[in-house]
């Protein structure tokens, strides 16, 4: 595998377990901040170690702007913007000239045990169901990289996320677990050194795995809210159909439109709902 794609987040990564802290002005947050750059770069290290060539990275965390390009590693290319900006959000600048994807500091779905788990925008989405299935972050965004025929070869997180992942691709992948969970904010982390043997040790194994088929078929969303009125202003939208009090469902001839169709209702209802 030459060229490489990597979707970083937050919560997932080694040694960040509280929320306040994980957003601009938390008291914190530069130090979270510092442990998202040094695990992204610590992937990248090893990816370029084990012959990669090309490297893209897109920050997926809140804004998607805590990853400073002057302290990231200086080989890798990286989309930079306002994330309201972004139409795929924790994909953005992605395509099928990518050999692989690696879903970095990734967490477990919303109402699940795990590091601060959510999904998409916790303090307004209660789930997220693709064709009838429940999902996270790590599911969802799968998805619109295999419509694209490149596979999901390395994910990282917390032990707990590990299972949902499975439960959501399958086994075709190779894992990092960054941390423990104890509870949703308390995290048994381990050392840094053993961190990098894990991320070494997984990397070459990712590398090898399968590639797959572009399959472009059509799909259904059902997103739920915590509130009734998030699904009656998103229920105003074309095509958009509302199903309870709190859910709206739609369909798209391929998940490509789907996804960004999700971000759009997404970043509507946190705007003017």
């Amino acid at each position: 595998m030459k060229k490489i794609y990597i979707s970083a987040d937050i919560e997932g990564i080694w040694g960040n377990s509280n929320p306040a802290y994980t957003m601009r002005g938390g008291a914190e947050y530069e130090e979270y901040r510092t442990n998202m750059i040094n695990e992204v770069n610590l992937v990248i290290s090893a990816l370029f170690e084990n012959g990669v060539e090309e490297i893209i990275v897109n920050d997926g965390h809140g804004n998607m702007d805590n990853l400073l390009p002057s302290r990231l590693d200086p080989r890798v290319s990286f989309v930079s913007s306002n994330g309201a900006y972004k139409p795929y959000g924790m994909m953005e600048g992605f395509d099928d000239s990518y050999d692989g994807v690696c879903f970095i500091g990734y967490h477990c779905r919303s109402n699940t045990a795990g590091i601060m788990a959510h999904t998409n925008w916790g303090a307004m989405i209660r789930n997220i169901k693709v064709d009838g299935m429940e999902m996270g972050e790590a599911g969802i965004n799968a998805r619109l990289a295999w419509e694209y025929g490149v596979p999901v070869i390395l994910v990282s997180g917390d032990n707990l996320l590990k299972q949902q992942i499975e439960e959501e691709l399958g086994k075709g992948f190779s894992y990092v677990e960054t941390k423990k969970a104890i509870n949703s904010q308390c995290a048994l982390c381990c050392s840094w050194n053993t961190l990098m043997k894990r991320y070494q040790t997984e990397i070459p194994k990712a590398l090898t795995h399968a590639t797959m088929k572009k399959e472009v078929t059509s799909h259904s969303m059902e997103i739920t809210f915590h509130h009734e009125r998030n699904a009656a202003f998103a229920s105003r939208m074309d095509n958009v159909i509302r199903i309870d009090n709190c859910t709206v469902r739609i369909e798209k001839d391929n998940y490509d439109a789907l996804y960004r169709m999700m971000r759009f209702i997404i970043k509507t209802c946190n705007a003017f709902a």
